[in-house]
């Protein structure tokens, strides 16, 4: 067990021990389980194989239910309750509070902490049974998936990976999704989900959040490099990511309930693929690394631009940047999140930024540019390593320069120029 993971079970340990939760010890069979989180007491079952007797550590599974569900239904409905018995992991059926879980945009419970609450669930559980706790895995439908996907996002140093189904990620903007490694990450989605559109609306896309997982975690390549297609479904697949980590996408075409609200969003009920083998074929491949703390520092600096005889010094930029394990993230003045992959080479680190972190990045320093020229202005990504971190001996970062194209397309001809981040501790 790696330090980050020690460290946050044992905190939780000790929140349980301090509530006067006492400890029993986990049997083959299904176990009822309570216990107090932000003064209210929370349920969850569990299931342990017949074949667990304690002496080995297992996997844990933890697998949520969706909008107005429970624990219950989702143990009869997933098919991983019956996987358990014969892959012989242990999984567990947290109930969400009012049936629901604070998963971002999704469902509710505002104020609830709902990823605190699933980090006690399995500090509660390693504490009664033999778990293998760099073998932690997150998945749940819907509701349930929407916060499968917030603990990728935000609890990366706990769950080796996830498989999210029925929700695309939760969070908005996307760039709140800041996983402090890279983590890898299998998503269904329904093809004809009249519920949660495949192709984006009230919630992201799935495409959208392919493509999200795929910059945050550095993955090569523009098109997935593993495919399998059966009948009406599909998965595709990034496998060469950064730390080892890979990025799915199914595509499952549903069961159909005409007129119903759900029609084509009970992913499980699909002729194609037995989702609860598909997904724990993925999960089980993976191991929580020894994931050291991000390193996080406040860096400020002038941005200038220069175009033909039009030079100036834009407003000083301010980042709070924070390099973890292969991701990275950082935060301006005015609270924009930006985040994606990097890699060390030597004393620097090269930054790639996701889909929506560059666009938000390029509009903000454009609106500030074009005052200084005149015009309205476009600004784009050096064609070779735009953003570069100088780290110190300690792998710190100390200085963070940023090269960026500016274009005048007004109508006398473009006119190509050039935005210069230089960003130093504060």
């Amino acid at each position: 067990m790696h330090r980050s993971t020690l460290l946050t079970l044992t905190l939780s340990l000790a929140i349980l021990l301090g509530r006067g939760v006492a400890a029993a010890t986990l049997v083959a069979g299904d176990q009822e389980r309570t216990l107090e989180f932000g003064g209210v007491a929370r349920a969850y079952r569990v299931h342990v194989p017949a074949g667990y007797d304690g002496t080995t550590p297992v996997p844990l599974v933890l697998d949520f239910h969706g909008l107005t569900s429970n624990a219950a239904q989702q143990a009869a409905l997933s098919g991983f309750v019956k996987l358990s018995e014969t892959a012989g992991f242990i999984v567990a059926h947290p109930d969400g509070l009012n049936h629901a879980w604070n998963a971002g945009v999704c469902c509710g419970n505002a104020g609830i902490d709902d990823v605190g609450f699933v980090r006690a669930v399995v500090a509660a559980i390693v504490v009664e049974g033999n778990v293998d706790a760099t073998r932690v895995y997150a998945t749940g439908l819907s509701n349930g998936g929407a916060i499968s996907q917030r603990l990728a996002c935000e609890a990366a140093d706990l769950f080796a990976a996830a498989a999210p189904l029925a929700f695309p990620l939760s969070l908005r903007p996307l760039s709140a999704c800041q996983p402090s490694r890279s983590m890898p990450i299998l998503t269904f989605m329904g093809l004809t989900d009249a519920l949660v559109h495949y192709e984006g609306g009230l919630f992201a896309s799935a495409p959208d959040t392919f493509a999200y997982w795929r910059d945050v975690n550095g993955c090569r390549g523009t098109e997935p490099d593993a495919r399998d297609a059966r009948g009406a479904s599909r998965c595709e697949t990034y496998t060469r990511c950064q730390r080892g980590a890979e990025v799915g996408l199914c595509s499952i075409t549903a069961r159909a309930f005409p007129g119903a609200a759900f029609d084509g969003h009970i992913l499980y009920l699909n002729p194609d693929y037995d989702l609860a083998e598909v997904a724990w074929a993925f999960l089980s491949r993976f191991r929580l690394p020894a994931v050291a703390v991000p390193r996080r520092v406040a860096l400020a600096g002038p941005v200038r631009v220069k175009l033909g005889r039009a030079r100036g010094t834009l407003p000083t930029l301010e980042w709070t940047l924070s390099l973890g394990a292969g991701t990275w993230t950082a935060e301006d003045a005015a609270g924009n999140a930006l985040t994606g992959s990097w890699v060390r080479r030597g004393r620097t680190g090269v930054l790639s930024l996701t889909g929506d972190s560059r666009a938000t990045l390029l509009a903000l320093l454009a609106s500030q540019a074009s005052p200084v020229v005149g015009r309205a202005v476009t600004v784009g990504l050096a064609a070779r390593n735009p953003l570069l971190v100088r780290l110190d001996g300690q792998g710190m970062p100390r200085r963070l320069i940023g090269r960026f194209t500016l274009t005048d397309g007004a109508a006398t001809g473009a006119k190509r120029g050039l935005v210069t981040v230089r960003l130093g501790g504060r």
